[in-house]
Order: structure tokens, then C-alpha cells, then sequence
């Protein structure tokens, strides 16, 4: 069957009232108001410091290997040494002061050195860490406290850990003011994707069934 011009736009007509009534409804004004919300939530989120962290590994020196060079660390020759670069980087809105930290003993900001990690070196690597912030490590039992004076948003503090267990996974942990836990970061792709796939399916599912209760009480 052939459909005519008026035909066309007759039903892009009823597709586009189908979905202004549809945002204008309870359910439209329900999505709008949770999205509402979840946005001033973000908002909310992102106006206090952020702290993630990331890490990453490589193989420094390994006996499998044809090496032409030695790694003598404080005396003592290794033949197998594994690097790990731990990176904290504040991703919120607001600076936080390095005296607004949990003081050692309580919840300091710390890189947890795991059982077995068999650590042989550590160091505030400078090459990482942002210029305009002056930091350093201080070794407390099998943490590595994290000091500074301020870390400021978009700003990153990198520390350099050699060590012999190639399986060991190292962590950062504390807390601070309008800080209540470091996590592990997402890549920044990662998150963008996860949401506007979440919402796209989510926003297409309501409006299908939208669409499609409407044209079951039309046709009844």
C-alpha cells in the first residue's frame, strides 16, 4: 500500500503530539524530575574534592630476558623487579588542604602495601607528580603515607614502587574533610559511556511503552 504525502505527514504528526504528551504526562514529568535530581546530585558531587586513584605496572628487569644492564638497589643485585606507578589525582571541584587529612594513626591518606608485595624501593616520582605541589612518603608499618600541602582539582601526586611479587596489587585508602573514601578511577570514556548508554535504553524504554499504551487505548 502506498502512503500519500498528507498519510506522512499525518503520522509524523501523531508521532510528534505521541511524544509531547508523552514528556508532558506523569511519566515525562517523573523522568524529568528524577533527571533534575540526579543532576543537582552531580552538582552536589563534584563541588568538594574527589580523590581516585589508578595504577600501573610493568616489568623493570627480568632473568627471562637477555639483559645488557643490572639493577642493584641499596647494594643487593635483582634479577626480576616489577614497577608500579600509583597515581592519586583529585577530580572534584574544590582544593583540599593537606591539614585537612586524617592524622597518622587514624585514616591517613596511605598507599596499602599488600602481604608478599616484597617491596624493595619507593619514591614521590616527581616526573608524575603535578610541579606546584610538595609532597612526600612516609613509611608507617606497611603504608606508605601520602603527605602534602595542597592538592588542588586536576592535580595528581605519583609515587614509583619497586618490587619482586609481579602479582602484587597496591591500594590507596583514607579519608579527609568532604572526603570519605578514595576509590579506583574510571576512565573518563568508561563513565560517559555507562551513562549515556543507561539512560538511552532507559529513556527509549519508557517512551515505547508510552507509545505503545497509547495507541492500545486509540485502538480499543
Amino acid at each position: 500500500m502506498m502512503i500519500t504525502k498528507r498519510q506522512a505527514r499525518k503520522d509524523w504528526r501523531a508521532i510528534a503530539a505521541a511524544f509531547w504528551n508523552f514528556w508532558t504526562s506523569k511519566t515525562g514529568a517523573f523522568i524529568l524530575a528524577v533527571s533534575g535530581i540526579a543532576f543537582g546530585y552531580y552538582i552536589f558531587y563534584i563541588s568538594r574534592p574527589i580523590l581516585k586513584y589508578e595504577t600501573e605496572k610493568v616489568t623493570f628487569i627480568s632473568s627471562q630476558n637477555n639483559n645488557e644492564y643490572a639493577v642493584s638497589v641499596k647494594g643487593k643485585d635483582y634479577k626480576d623487579l616489577y614497577l608500579t606507578r600509583v597515581y592519586l589525582h583529585n577530580k572534584g571541584a574544590m582544593a583540599l588542604s593537606g591539614s585537612d587529612v586524617s592524622k597518622i594513626g587514624h585514616d591517613p591518606i596511605r598507599i596499602t602495601v599488600p602481604e608478599g608485595a616484597k617491596l624493595v624501593h619507593y619514591t614521590l616520582d616527581n616526573t608524575a607528580t603535578t610541579d606546584a605541589i610538595t609532597a612526600h612518603l612516609e613509611k608507617v608499618g606497611n603504608d606508605l603515607v601520602i603527605k602534602f600541602d595542597y592538592l588542588n582539582p586536576d592535580y595528581q601526586i605519583a609515587a614509583s614502587l619497586l618490587h619482586e611479587n609481579p602479582d602484587a596489587e597496591f591500594t590507596v585508602s583514607g579519608s579527609a574533610l568532604n572526603v570519605n573514601e578514595i576509590t579506583r578511577e574510571w576512565s573518563d570514556e568508561a563513565i560517559k559511556s555507562y551513562i549515556l548508554w543507561s539512560l538511552g535504553i532507559l529513556y527509549s524504554l519508557l517512551l515505547l511503552l508510552y507509545i505503545y499504551n497509547h495507541w492500545k487505548r486509540k485502538h480499543m
